[in-house]
């Protein structure tokens, strides 16, 4: 690790309001330890932090927001205080539609006016033909229930269309066993979380034309990173096969990412631990999810030309509606699932806390 990280001297860390001040100090101490420089913050590494303080916060489980320094870790310094602020200013992602950029810089900070609402309500969903059908546009929902019934929904829709359809299983196995697991079922052992299996699903349904997206980075360079969406055109079989034989045959597939090209990916093998202390676990399978629909903490980062956005009751978090908003390009782009304007106003539009915090570091520049 030392040797790999011996002539680092900048570290860039991207979405910054996901994370949580817990991970900033872990951050800290393993550069410390990597360098073999305790006396210096961050190892003497430069750190850049970008992002959004006003975006989607660190799951609550994780920790306290970035800039927010837990009771427990005082009089300790306050790791946050050392980074001095330079804002962006300029709007790139919405560049030449500046009605839809006023009203996200007021969304933004929850100040959104009649006039702004007006706006929102003529984009509601009601025509599902052409880029807003139901398998084009992707539907933005803040529950992986919604997104789950979503593409389970447009699933059906190509399998009653005669769509040739193959369900793929994961390929599992125990590679450093702690425990005898001579008698055990792997999978009881494996957990149902994908974001414990290092973003690999249990099952994967696909057939060409599916639309799916990238769940770990394969080609940063490339742009193939977790999250990028794009239509399978191609299933490649394991041995030159025409088809597949069994549940557990893992294909490559031939993906069309659009602007960035189309590409192979291949099955992705990636170990985590078991459950209940039996030792370390691999999974082998295609680093997909289908993705007509995403939820809003996915897409934060990302930029669609066409999206269907849910602004209805189930919205939970702070910057929610902003981040889920502001992932499509143009006002014509958009459409809007249900729109609850109790949402985009009073407690929910933005964290007040991170508000304050980004005026703190402006007053302090």
């Amino acid at each position: 690790m030392r040797q790999q990280w011996h002539q680092t001297e900048f570290l860039i860390v991207d979405e910054i309001s996901m994370v949580s001040y817990q991970m900033l100090c872990m951050m800290d101490a393993r550069l410390r330890q990597i360098k073999n420089c305790e006396n210096e913050f961050f190892g003497g590494v430069n750190v850049l932090l970008f992002g959004d303080l006003l975006q989607l916060p660190p799951i609550k489980r994780s920790g306290t927001p970035v800039f927010k320094q837990p009771e427990h870790l005082q009089p300790a310094i306050h790791l946050w205080r050392l980074f001095t602020l330079c804002e962006l200013t300029e709007n790139m992602r919405q560049q030449g539609d500046q009605t839809f950029i006023d009203i996200l810089n007021a969304l933004r900070v929850g100040e959104l006016t009649t006039q702004h609402f007006s706006i929102l309500m003529g984009r509601l969903l009601q025509d599902t033909s052409d880029e807003f059908a139901i398998d084009k546009a992707l539907r933005v929902y803040p529950t992986n229930q919604q997104v789950n019934d979503h593409n389970s929904a447009v699933l059906n829709l190509y399998r009653n269309n005669g769509a040739r359809i193959y369900k793929i299983k994961a390929q599992d196995q125990l590679v450093h066993a702690t425990r005898n697991a001579d008698n055990v079922d792997i999978a009881t052992i494996i957990p149902a979380d994908i974001n414990k299996t290092g973003g690999l699903p249990a099952e994967l349904e696909i057939f060409v034309g599916a639309k799916v997206m990238l769940r770990s980075n394969i080609d940063v360079s490339k742009r193939l990173v977790n999250g990028a969406i794009g239509y399978i055109n191609e299933i490649v079989w394991p041995q030159f096969r025409r088809t597949q034989m069994y549940a557990t045959d893992v294909p490559s597939v031939r993906i069309d990412f659009a602007r960035d090209g189309v590409h192979l990916i291949h099955p992705k093998a990636i170990q985590f631990p078991a459950k209940y202390n039996y030792g370390t676990a691999e999974r082998r399978m295609l680093p997909l999810i289908l993705s007509w629909a995403s939820t809003i903490h996915k897409m934060q980062g990302s930029t669609v030309d066409h999206a269907v956005v849910y602004l209805g009751a189930k919205l939970f978090e702070e910057g929610q509606a902003y981040v889920a908003l502001s992932r499509v390009r143009s006002l014509q782009g958009l459409r809007i699932e249900k729109l609850d304007c109790n949402k985009l106003t009073g407690k929910k539009p933005c964290n007040n806390e991170a508000l304050n915090e980004l005026n703190r570091m402006r007053n302090k520049n």
